[in-house]
């Protein structure tokens, strides 16, 4: 492997275009470099994924100059496409293998928006891309973004596996989106007895499963096991277990206040599908992306054959109406749920916090974040009126229709 080239304070945003451009540049061609984990060290857990899967369609997203794939190519993994947004490296590794390795395929194609049908690929194999996108100066943006892109280009069944460094923002947010409908292993790589390196790697396997499944990490961190770094393998298992203590609740019958994240991550199944009798409590809005947060329940009507006046409905309950029967019993909503008329109705719950607000501006903070909880109906494209309460709630309380 060779040495890393210097670089400069302004070539450390690992996020940047032209950084990475620059840095390849100044490396020149030919040489392979690897951040972290070398193929010596990783080959047998990666294989142990992919055997007597030659015929896989692999994804490499974030590939640069690794010999990742060219070690996998010349194993029998044909199918392989790799993905780097910096034109330098990609340009590079077409010279370098084109020849010796024609069915290997090269894009230049950014990460975090990938121009792929969904579905297309069976294995996503990260080393290090994740992390570089983690810049604790940018926060999760770019993170949640490539890895809602993984899951969307990732087959049913079909495996992601990240080389990763486990620092505490980026595992935090590898647990948090991987939650629901994917089973999830972790295990440390191995380092040679010569190795000088100050960090551990971790291989994180995550396989599509079925959506609102929460299973338990399954870890292959032994608090007994000598690693490189053992503060950071520590830190690794105390956030498996507390992890697994959320993952625990969700299996456990109660009834959990979800965030709106957790619910486009599948939570409680598709979204877009009307489930009879469904019911849960959730959280919309979070500083940052609206102006409040509001206390909500979602809720499916019992009766799907009857006919409906409106698909989706956002009822809003005024602080001085919230401790009534009709509001706060899960009885009494159902009620409500059955005079609206609504498939899907969705209660959002004003406190002290809305007080001063006006009721217009409450409608239109609400409506970004109540737009991921419509149920799917194609057919329906005109946007919903708002329409008056009915005779028996009387005229203090509004429906408000998405």
């Amino acid at each position: 492997m060779a040495t890393t080239p210097a670089l400069d304070d302004a070539l450390l945003d690992f996020t940047s275009r032209e950084n990475w451009d620059k840095f390849f540049a100044l490396r020149g061609d030919g040489d392979s470099f690897e951040w972290y984990a070398e193929w010596p060290q990783i080959k047998a857990p990666l294989l142990s994924l992919l055997l007597g899967e030659e015929g896989t369609e692999i994804l490499v997203p974030g590939c640069g100059s690794s010999s990742l794939s060219e070690q996998l190519y010349d194993l029998g993994f044909r199918r392989i496409t790799n993905v780097d947004f910096s034109r330098v490296i990609v340009a590079d590794m077409l010279r370098r293998h084109a020849r010796v390795r024609p069915q290997m395929r090269w894009r230049v194609m950014d990460m975090t928006n990938m121009q792929f049908p969904d579905g297309s690929f069976d294995f996503i194999l990260d080393k290090g891309g994740l992390d570089a996108l983690m810049e604790p100066e940018v926060g999760t943006k770019l993170g949640m973004k490539y890895l809602d892109e993984a899951k969307r280009v990732l087959k049913l069944g079909g495996k992601f596996a990240c080389f990763t460094l486990a620092e505490s923002h980026v595992l935090d947010l590898l647990l948090s989106e991987f939650r629901f409908g994917w089973d999830m292993t972790i295990q440390a790589i191995a380092s040679e007895p010569s190795s000088k390196s100050a960090f551990q790697t971790f291989m994180v396997v995550m396989v599509k499963g079925k959506m609102g499944v929460v299973h338990t990490i399954k870890s292959l961190v032994d608090q007994s096991a000598e690693y490189c770094n053992m503060q950071q393998a520590n830190a690794v298992i105390h956030a498996l277990q507390n992890e697994n203590k959320i993952r625990e609740s969700h299996n456990s019958g109660v009834d959990i206040l979800f965030s709106l994240r957790d619910l486009q991550l599948g939570a409680i199944g598709d979204l877009k599908v009307i489930v009879p009798g469904r019911r849960r409590q959730l959280i919309l809005g979070e500083q940052g992306s609206s102006l409040y947060c509001y206390k909500a329940v979602l809720m499916d009507a019992k009766n799907q054959t009857e006919t409906f006046a409106y698909h989706c409905g956002v009822f809003i309950v005024p602080k001085a109406r919230a401790q009534e029967w009709l509001f706060a019993s899960e009885e009494g909503q159902w009620l409500v749920v059955e005079s609206a008329k609504a498939a899907r109705l969705i209660m959002v719950f004003l406190d002290s916090r809305h007080a001063s607000a006006d009721i217009d501006v409450i409608k239109k903070d609400l409506s970004p974040l109540v737009m991921d909880l419509e149920p799917e109906y194609p057919e329906e494209t005109d946007p919903m009126p708002y329409v008056s309460m009915l005779s028996f709630l009387n005229s203090v309380s509004t429906f408000y229709y998405k």
